[in-house]
């Protein structure tokens, strides 16, 4: 089996899964209302490479993901199976985003049986663990610290289509750091939002999504498809942000949106 087919197949398992099982979020299954061949994305908090997988595949040969995560160890066994990080259009960046660039430290949460990686959060701005003190320990792990925007500049990148962002409460921090690419791109964004993790950063869940409505995304959640909705949801954590149609010139787009 060649690696584009063995890529093929691995995103086919990973779709099957997310729609006959409750492992796998099942907002895996809306990518493809929202990705076409050539789309440039970014994955936000990759771990394991579950969306990069996905979106490379639907991205094509002619696309482009990059995949953000800053743990070396996050889902060793996971990530060597769905080997996202090889596939010929995915760049792979060991960076934690956040509102400023420079390096800080991620608290990953030490459970019973190890490392949980998949809780683990970027500690600047914390008023402490949150939700995390459900865990016995906590491990601090010193990261590179970037923002979306000097991700943007360091890749090269002269379009951004679609942002996933799920990094346990500190998506505004990723939000503002991006806040010169949105308006530039206005990119699709999918970003997790929990009160439980954002209560340990100094804002709350509807400051998330009021940074993006006030610049004109409209919210929707997946329910057999893509659902309008006007605020947070006790029974979903994941939110589409869709842009509002593209101003012609930087300096309309400027007037007509505040500041993230």
């Amino acid at each position: 089996m060649s690696r584009h087919d063995r890529a093929a197949l691995t995103a086919a398992v990973l779709t099957l899964l997310a729609r006959t099982t409750p492992y796998l979020e099942s907002e895996l299954l809306g990518l493809a209302d929202l990705v076409e061949p050539g789309a440039v994305c970014v994955d936000v908090g990759a771990a394991a490479g579950i969306y990069t997988q996905l979106l490379a595949q639907l991205a094509g040969p002619h696309g482009r993901v990059l995949s953000v995560e800053p743990l070396a160890f996050a889902h060793p066994v996971w990530s060597r199976i769905l080997r996202a990080a090889t596939r010929p259009n995915v760049t792979p960046y060991r960076l934690a985003l956040g509102a400023e660039p420079g390096s800080a430290t991620m608290s990953v949460p030490a459970g019973k049986h190890g490392l949980v990686t998949g809780r683990s959060f970027l500690a600047v701005h914390t008023t402490g663990v949150g939700s995390n003190a459900e865990f016995p320990g906590q491990v601090r792990v010193d990261v590179e610290v970037e923002t979306l925007d000097g991700l943007v500049e360091r890749a090269g990148l002269t379009r951004l289509d679609f942002v996933k962002v799920d990094v346990e409460g500190g998506e505004l921090a990723v939000l503002r750091g991006g806040r010169h690419a949105i308006d530039e791109f206005r990119p699709t964004l999918l970003v997790e939002v929990e009160a439980r993790h954002i209560g340990r950063y100094q804002h709350t869940a509807a400051d998330v999504v009021a940074g993006l409505t006030k610049r004109g995304y409209t919210m929707a959640i997946w329910q057999n498809g893509w659902q309008p909705t006007e605020g947070i949801c006790a029974h979903a954590r994941n939110y589409l942000f869709r842009p509002p149609a593209r101003l012609k010139t930087p300096a309309k787009a400027k007037a007509a949106n505040g500041q993230l």
